[in-house]
């Protein structure tokens, strides 16, 4: 199976760059400068355990705190011999988010997004308009409307539904239909 790139994920190097641009004077070093890493043996297997530090400034009392475990020896030709690398990237990583300076998703929306977002919640609250204001005219009654809502796909309250097809095709059928619920 192929590796399939998740776009939605920000990889540490960009991570890193966030925050460069968010905290200039900031760095990523060893929790413990002395033992940045320790040799751990979890359910019989061994790790590299790095334990990483984001400070956002020289002094930051609180800085965001990260770690990492790697399987020693490493299990593909990317990661063995390097094991304590991988362990400190990923640690600074998670050192980075833990410092609320960067993000592990794209998830936040841009401006366009939102936009292209609200132009579609209103459009359809305009055809749920429409179609509020065809029924009124219609004269139909209530329950030859939900049976034209059921014909055109719709389930439970006609208020409810957010299914533009459904509601365009209502729309139609209210339009053709005259006041004794002739179709």
């Amino acid at each position: 199976m192929g590796y399939e790139k998740n776009n939605d994920y920000v990889e540490v190097n960009e991570r890193l760059l966030s925050f460069r641009t968010k905290h200039p004077e900031g760095s990523l070093q060893p929790r413990n400068p002395d033992r940045p890493y320790t040799v751990e043996e979890i359910g019989g297997q061994i790790f590299i355990v790095y334990v990483a530090a984001a400070y956002r400034t020289p002094d930051d009392p609180r800085p965001g705190i990260g770690v990492a475990q790697e399987s020693f020896p490493g299990k593909t030709p990317y990661t063995r011999g390097s094991e304590i690398q991988n362990a400190e990237t990923s640690a600074w990583g998670r050192a980075m988010v833990a410092a609320l300076a960067a993000d592990t998703k794209r998830g936040v929306a841009s401006a366009a997004e939102v936009r292209n977002r609200q132009a579609e919640q209103d459009a359809l609250e305009q055809l749920q308009a429409d179609v509020f204001e065809a029924y009124k005219e219609s004269g139909l009654n209530r329950d030859r409307l939900m049976a034209l809502f059921g014909q055109c796909g719709g389930e439970g309250k006609v208020s409810d539904c957010t299914d533009h097809a459904v509601l365009t095709a209502l729309l139609s059928a209210i339009k053709s239909a005259d006041a004794t619920g002739a179709v």
